[in-house]
């Protein structure tokens, strides 16, 4: 009987206690699920969006070929606004607190089968025609302008008509685009731990305030934001050259996120996604957390050495008619729009045809005139610069080239790197008068 007793108790104990635990569980699971609730709202609320576009008639293009799945590629835009909206002045042009600027412009083309792609560097100060556009959310209109920057489509419509205006370019169905300001820059520098780049020369700019020495540097979100700035001490002073460091920092970026020490670290990985998501500006279809997640799943498949990194060719427009417009440049012709067929078409980016001979004048007061030349990929003899000290060639990037492994290089010259290129970063060797 004792015994007997002793079990029954035992036993009520023990339902009491999994009854205790069995509460405590189901509260801990519900805080839990509510607290994983609240952050992705809180997440969700961190993201701003706008339209897709903003082009009045202007529809987007036809979307490239499918593979034998039926998938077409995926277009993504990554617009960096030079607003210095909420920064109380610290990087100067005080009053360009509006959207500012898209001051870099990278379309991301992502094949198919989503296990490669090519980011394209379209340079600010690039002489284009922008379509009609209209603001979403004051409803002003602006009219089509004709021979204008890029970098003017922002303040005519916000990132939609920045969009609008490359689709019109390229002729390149864009899906998607996050817009990054500078403020974005720094915090996901400084969320991933830094960027490692590698400087082949020192590099001091005034305007940006960038000073390294030469060799292997971790930028903090400061000198990150600068690094890809900066352009009056890197190569000929113009918008062109800076790709160079836009790509090595990129790649890097590429590089330090996709790896296992930042994604499976929590102490990285959420600092990562908060920044993320308090960064950027989407069109309103990738606008939530969720969404986003589901994107990044989607492409999650493409390694760093899967991605290339190319700028069509370019030239300079010292003769304009519009004074103001004399130190920009323009695509050179038909070169640029064979690139971005080949894109499109998901053919080899080495089998555009070079271009005819067109001499690519340097911009008013460059310093390319009087500048040595950095370390290039050989120009190909279609397109050697006729004499350097009224004209030069504009290679697409001015990175210098692995020994190892020399990129290869496309129409007029351009060079294609990819993300596991860790070559080193050629600074201009001149001198420059800041």
């Amino acid at each position: 009987m004792t015994s007997t007793r002793r079990d029954g108790t035992g036993n009520g104990r023990t339902r009491r206690w999994l009854k205790r635990a069995s509460l405590a569980l189901a509260v801990l699971v519900l805080v839990t699920g509510s607290a994983g609730y609240l952050y992705l709202r809180h997440l969700d609320h961190n993201i701003r969006h706008a339209p897709l576009r903003a082009a009045v008639a202007l529809p987007p293009p036809p979307p490239g070929p499918t593979d034998r799945a039926g998938r077409t590629a995926m277009n993504i835009l990554v617009i960096g606004t030079d607003s210095r909206a909420g920064l109380d002045g610290a990087y100067g042009d005080v009053d360009n607190t509006g959207p500012g600027n898209n001051d870099v412009d990278l379309l991301l083309h992502i094949a198919p089968d989503r296990n490669s792609a090519v980011v394209v560097n379209l340079p600010r100060d690039t002489l284009v025609d922008l379509p009609e556009c209209k603001d979403p959310k004051t409803g002003e209109d602006f009219p089509a302008a004709r021979h204008r920057p890029l970098n003017e489509a922002l303040g005519r419509g916000g990132p939609g008509c920045v969009t609008s205006t490359v689709e019109s370019i390229t002729q390149l169905k864009i899906d998607h685009y996050a817009l990054v300001d500078f403020q974005g820059v720094k915090d996901l520098t400084n969320a991933v731990g830094g960027v490692p780049v590698d400087l082949c020369t020192p590099i001091h700019d005034r305007e940006s305030h960038l000073d390294l020495p030469a060799g292997p540097q971790l930028l903090n979100g400061d000198q990150g934001l600068a690094f890809v700035r900066t352009r009056m001490a890197v190569q000929d002073g113009s918008s062109l050259g800076r790709f160079s460091m836009q790509r090595a920092f990129l790649a890097a970026l590429l590089r330090k996120v996709t790896s296992a020490g930042t994604l499976l670290d929590p102490t990285t990985a959420f600092p990562v996604v908060e920044t993320a998501t308090r960064s950027i500006t989407v069109d309103d279809a990738i606008a939530g957390t969720t969404k986003l997640v589901a994107l990044a799943n989607a492409l999650s498949g493409i390694k760093p050495g899967a991605v290339q990194f190319v700028q069509p060719e370019m030239h300079y427009t010292p003769d304009d008619p519009d004074p103001e417009l004399r130190e920009k440049a323009a695509f050179t012709q038909p070169a640029a729009d064979q690139l971005f067929q080949l894109v499109k078409q998901e053919r080899p980016l080495s089998q555009a045809p070079a271009p005819t001979d067109s001499p690519t004048a340097a911009p008013t007061g460059s310093p390319t005139a009087s500048a040595p030349a950095p370390d290039t990929a050989a120009p190909t003899a279609s397109t050697a610069a006729p004499d350097a000290a009224t004209a030069s060639s504009v290679p697409a990037d001015y990175s210098s080239p692995s020994p190892s492994a020399p990129a290869p290089t496309g129409p007029g010259g351009i060079t294609v790197r990819n993300g596991d290129d860790r070559s080193c970063v050629q600074g201009w060797t001149g001198t420059l008068d800041q």
